[in-house]
């Protein structure tokens, strides 16, 4: 997984502030996220989404530990004032066709890394998404997740990185033996949970 994210990190279309390896925490698919941020590789984005659960905040700062010693990128999912209180290098975002907390958040933060979650179909952006340094679309493959919906596939994919004027990471399924197949599809990197463990 990390050669197929080091491909794409050299292929990439546009630059972005992001590592091309990204993984997302979930309370459920991840019971124990310190162990496995402790054995994912250094130098890679983390994205701690905590869903509201009880203690987030606790481990919240257990993991900014780890990923700064680890050299890891270290965002919070949609939930700024958390960023802000532990030092994390960022946030990321629900979908919004308005990208509305990014395009405030970057004015206020300009030196945060900024990702969002894109939008399903064929729903538009309705402002530029020139604000976020990653756009993570879903589902490039089959995935397990509730809210993955039907996979796209990698020709739709490609139509979309090409199509929006900002770097686009393929989520949703992506694991060792299909991430080669994004190579020269425009994305940016890859993102995901249980394939990149």
């Amino acid at each position: 997984m990390a050669l197929a994210a080091q491909k794409l990190l050299a292929a990439r279309p546009r630059p972005s502030a992001l590592s091309p390896y990204i993984f997302m925490t979930d309370p459920q698919r991840v019971p124990d996220p310190v162990t496995t941020v402790r054995a994912l590789p250094d130098g890679i984005t983390i994205i701690y989404r905590h869903f509201g659960k009880n203690g987030h905040g606790a481990l919240a700062e257990t993991l900014r530990e780890i990923t700064t010693a680890k050299n890891q990128q270290f965002l919070i999912g949609h939930d700024p004032e958390l960023a802000s209180a532990i030092g994390a290098n960022g946030v990321h975002f629900r979908r919004d066709a308005d990208v509305l907390a990014p395009r405030l958040w970057r004015e206020k933060r300009p030196d945060w890394i900024i990702s969002m979650a894109g939008l399903k179909g064929e729903q538009t952006y309705h402002r530029s998404l020139e604000v976020l340094d990653g756009l993570l679309v879903s589902s490039v493959f089959y995935s397990k997740s509730p809210s993955a919906g039907d996979p796209i596939g990698v020709d739709r994919f490609t139509e979309i990185s090409r199509k929006l004027p900002v770097p686009v990471f393929a989520l949703g399924g992506v694991k060792a033996t299909n991430a080669d197949e994004l190579v020269g599809s425009g994305a940016a990197g890859v993102a995901g949970i249980d394939g990149l463990i």
